[in-house]
């Protein structure tokens, strides 16, 4: 059912903006990364044909999530022969804990991206070879001139400080 009132570009505004957490909600629910992005691809198919139900006066987060759990839900249940695959009664269990935390993901990708500029160019240079561009630890050795335990120990140390700085901007109280 179509409403007359329906803004498709506020529809489009709110699924551009959370589709980084529903990406989040599928991967944490599914363990394999080529199913949560299946899951993924399908809900925002799935949240595209019911654009019009959904109502702009109400957050879209908490929508789109339900959408979501069902569509990973009916997946669940036909891969149920594969072994990696969580129970149904695991996945329900699991999906306000999953909800919180993708909620929180927008502002923990902002800290992350804050946190990074405050980073030398050569620690970022090493955390983008290891975990956007996938190269082993023995290749970042052998491309720095430095040893495969060094780089191994650079690399747990900004993980450290990353995450230390990413609660600090979370929460500054603490």
């Amino acid at each position: 059912m179509s409403r007359p009132d329906f803004d498709q570009a506020r529809f489009i505004a709110a699924l551009t903006r959370h589709q980084p957490a529903l990406a989040a909600f599928c991967h944490a629910q599914l363990a394999n990364r080529q199913d949560a992005q299946e899951a993924l691809q399908t809900t925002c198919v799935k949240l595209w044909d019911k654009a019009a139900e959904w109502n702009p006066e109400t957050e879209f987060l908490p929508w789109a999530f339900a959408v979501a759990r069902f569509t990973i839900l009916s997946h669940i249940r036909d891969r149920m022969r594969d072994r990696l695959v969580f129970d149904v009664d695991v996945v329900e269990a699991m999906a306000q804990d999953v909800e919180t935390v993708a909620a929180e993901f927008e502002e923990r990708r902002q800290a992350l991206g804050n946190c990074l500029e405050k980073l030398k160019a050569e620690q970022r240079d090493i955390l983008q070879a290891h975990y956007l561009t996938g190269r082993t630890v023995r290749e970042i050795a052998d491309a720095t001139q430095r040893s495969e335990s060094a780089v191994k120990m650079t690399l747990l140390r900004l993980r450290e400080q990353l995450s230390d700085c990413i609660q600090r901007q979370i929460h500054p109280s603490a």
